[in-house]
């Protein structure tokens, strides 16, 4: 997107006033959202953001700014404000060598997403809206949304890093609401993958949105929950969501490095029961978080962060 000369000029304007470390960070994004609300087609829209920022790091304080102008004369803009905002105890940096790093993961896309016609998308949510209704009568209320993704990112910095990553992303949500006299549930289904349109032969959303129904329609004749503590069974899925907001956000660097976590200074030591393993995997192919590369250039890998309940690594 940006000449790689440009791009040293950019981090060497950063680093003006001194600093650590410099990045420039470059995205251009297309999203296209479909929205349907009982049998209605409400949004269709699409759009396209281009933009880049740059940071400055001076010990553990960051400057930052960002523009939408990508032209070499806007970057450097940003860049000078990002290194006015603060000013560090190194010289200025006189010379920066980017070397490109590669990924060994391959995230192929079997079918872009050019390949079916915005009206044959809709057809595909008002088809799961037709079989919602039709699982039962006590079905009342159908919505869902189809959003397409293409991310394409670049990311530099000072100590030579120089990365690129390319990202496309389906999702399929939908909420299905069953009522019966004053009874009324609603039940949510989520499909979704880091891949293009094989996502449909991969993933069936009309039976995703009946088993969805089934639950909807079976919740009717729930019981309260009683109080009191009770045994807790968690599957797939929602329990790895539990796990990182409960834990994993609390292995994050920034947490640790400012000693904001309960798990900083524990490596090595038992925090978790013997069955406890959890691993962070970003290499998983068609994983909605499966990445080449993170948004600060660093290959993604697979990190065993608590393994039989001892902590072993932060992410």
């Amino acid at each position: 997107m940006v000449p790689v000369e440009t791009v040293e000029k950019i981090l060497k304007s950063a680093l003006k006033n001194g600093g650590d470390l410099a990045e420039l960070y470059l995205e251009d994004r297309e999203v296209m959202q479909l929205g349907l609300d009982d049998g209605r087609l409400e949004t269709a829209t699409q759009g396209n953001d281009i933009g880049g920022g740059v940071r400055v790091f001076y010990g553990n304080t960051a400057a930052y700014a960002y523009t939408d102008d990508l032209s070499e004369d806007g970057l450097i803009e940003a860049a000078q404000a990002a290194a006015a905002a603060a000013k560090g105890t190194n010289d200025p940096r006189v010379k920066v060598d980017l070397t490109k790093r590669q990924s060994d993961l391959n995230f192929m896309v079997e079918k872009p997403f050019d390949q079916m016609s915005t009206a044959d998308k809709a057809a595909v949510l008002r088809q799961m809206d037709q079989a919602a209704r039709a699982y039962d009568s006590r079905i009342v209320q159908f919505q869902a949304n189809y959003v397409q993704t293409s991310r394409r990112v670049w990311i530099y910095n000072s100590d030579g890093v120089w990365a690129e990553d390319d990202r496309e992303i389906v999702e399929l949500n939908s909420y299905v609401t069953a009522q019966q006299g004053d009874a009324r549930q609603t039940m949510r289904t989520g499909l979704g993958g880091q891949m293009g349109l094989e996502f449909f032969d991969q993933r069936d959303p009309i039976a995703a949105v009946q088993d969805a129904a089934a639950s909807a329609v079976l919740m009717l004749d729930a019981r309260p929950a009683p109080a009191g503590e009770m045994t807790v069974v968690i599957n797939n899925g929602w329990g790895g969501v539990l796990f990182h907001e409960a834990c994993g956000h609390c292995m994050e660097a920034d947490f640790i490095t400012s000693g904001a976590s309960a798990y900083a200074g524990l490596v090595g030591q038992r925090v978790g029961p013997d069955f406890l393993t959890a691993i962070d995997d970003g290499t998983i192919p068609g994983r909605r978080g499966s990445i080449r590369f993170d948004d600060e250039g660093t290959p993604s890998n697979r990190t065993v962060l608590i393994e039989n309940g001892i902590l072993k690594e932060y992410m």
